[in-house]
Formats: C-alpha cells, structure tokens, sequence
C-alpha cells in the first residue's frame, strides 16, 4: 500500500508538502484565530498543511476540521 501511494506521489497526482517551521506557524495562526472552532494540535498541522500547499479543497470525515477548513476558504468533502 504505502508503496503505492509513494508512486502515486511521485507520479505527479499529488503535491508533497513538508512540515516546516513555517508550516507549524500557520499551525498556531489558525489555533489562535479559528477561536469558535476548538481545532486539536493535529488537526490544526493538517489544515496548515493543506493551505501551505495550496489546496483548493480537504477530505475529512472529522466535522471539527471541516468547519474550520472551511473557515479557511477550502472546499469539504464530504459537505
């Protein structure tokens, strides 16, 4: 399995992005201003991720994170 989603990456399908200082900045940024929606550490790294990479939507099945994905202007799925 993990082999072949590193395929898949390297394939072009998917964008790598790497947990950088500036990732876990963007990572305090959204735990500090999404205050109406308690974001767990993880959950906050994953959304800092996401914008990093510029992701236009995330798939979450966690109603938390998608709240605040879409508070951050991302697209949910599911809705």
């Amino acid at each position: 399995m993990q082999h072949s989603i590193l395929e898949r990456l390297d394939g072009g399908g998917y964008q790598r992005v790497e947990l950088t200082r500036a990732v876990h900045r963007r990572a305090e940024q959204f735990l500090v201003s999404l205050t109406e929606i308690p974001l767990r550490t993880a959950d906050a790294l994953h959304l800092a991720l996401a914008a990093s990479g510029r992701a236009l939507s995330m798939a979450s099945f966690d109603g938390r994170l998608r709240r605040a994905a879409r508070a951050a202007g991302l697209l949910t799925y599911p809705a």
